[in-house]
């Protein structure tokens, strides 16, 4: 991954400066010895193997800048310090280099984490997009309506004639919503083409609701084609209610008019598999 090979040059590049400035201190306390070693004319031999890279560089240092004091009989020359300098010079300009290595490591960090932050906004953009494309196409839904005698008027001294009250429901929805029923599962289907204007067919819906019937009323909305699920919201039977599955009620918030809000009733098992019911309300 891009990312992590980036990051791991960083590293590379920290732990290279950290051995160069420990390999500047160390060569500090290597020179320190080495004019130990010329102050007091011993002969540490433990330090031949870095005297030929010391000697080179007091070389160099007198060339540039030659001087030497007696201090209590001992000769002091200011090459060695010339030369200390170098050491501490490179170990500060790595330093300023680890900084300015942190800066432009943080610097990508922080440009990375925009630059996902703005892809992941695209992303989640190109998805709503897709997802409401998808919705909004999704036009035709069905209502099935299933009725029964209400139970004050169940008994059997006062006759109620479903069928009369059945067809004055059709007849009236008929006339309302330009649709003609069909007889589905025991109910009557009506069938629509323009999901997005929903509204004007329910507040049809909740006057028949809402009406002095002797008949009780499950509407059953489902958008879309799927009839096994449709054929279990009508078992439901869920009667005084407009009730619908979850995608019906996912594909509802994708309408520009809300004038109904929608409340899940619960989750039924059916097939091995379940379903999520929910209803229509008026907003009060």
């Amino acid at each position: 991954m891009m990312h992590e090979a980036i990051l791991n040059i960083f590293k590379g590049i920290r732990s290279f400066i950290y051995m160069i400035r420990i390999l500047c201190i160390f060569c500090i306390l290597l020179l320190l010895c080495y004019w130990i070693e010329d102050l007091t004319k011993g002969n540490f031999a433990w330090l031949n193997f870095i005297k030929p890279l010391f000697n080179s560089l007091l070389k160099m240092c007198d060339d540039i800048y030659s001087y030497s004091f007696n201090f209590f009989g001992a000769v002091f020359e200011i090459k060695y310090l010339s030369t200390l300098l170098i050491f501490v010079a490179i170990s500060y300009i790595f330093k300023l280099i680890s900084q300015v290595v942190e800066m432009i490591e943080t610097g990508y960090l922080k440009t990375r984490k925009v630059y996902k932050k703005t892809e992941e906004t695209l992303i989640n953009k190109k998805l709503q997009a897709d997802t409401t494309l998808e919705q909004v196409q999704i036009t035709k839904y069905t209502i099935v309506v299933s009725t029964q005698i209400k139970r004050k008027f169940s008994h059997r001294e006062i006759h109620v004639d479903i069928e009369e009250q059945n067809k004055l429901l059709n007849d009236f929805l008929t006339q309302k919503t330009g649709k003609a029923p069909v007889l589905y599962n025991g109910g009557f289907m009506y069938q629509f083409n323009n999901f997005d204007r929903i509204d004007n067919v329910l507040d049809t819906i909740f006057k028949v609701m809402k009406s002095n019937s002797m008949i009780d009323y499950a509407f059953c909305v489902q958008v879309g084609d799927n009839p096994k699920q449709l054929d279990k919201l009508i078992s439901l039977y869920h009667f005084g209610k407009v009730t619908m599955a979850a995608d019906t009620a996912y594909r509802y918030k994708f309408n520009a008019s809300h004038r109904y809000q929608t409340s899940q009733v619960g989750i039924f098992q059916y097939d091995n598999g379940t379903i999520e019911a929910h209803e229509f309300k008026e907003i009060l």
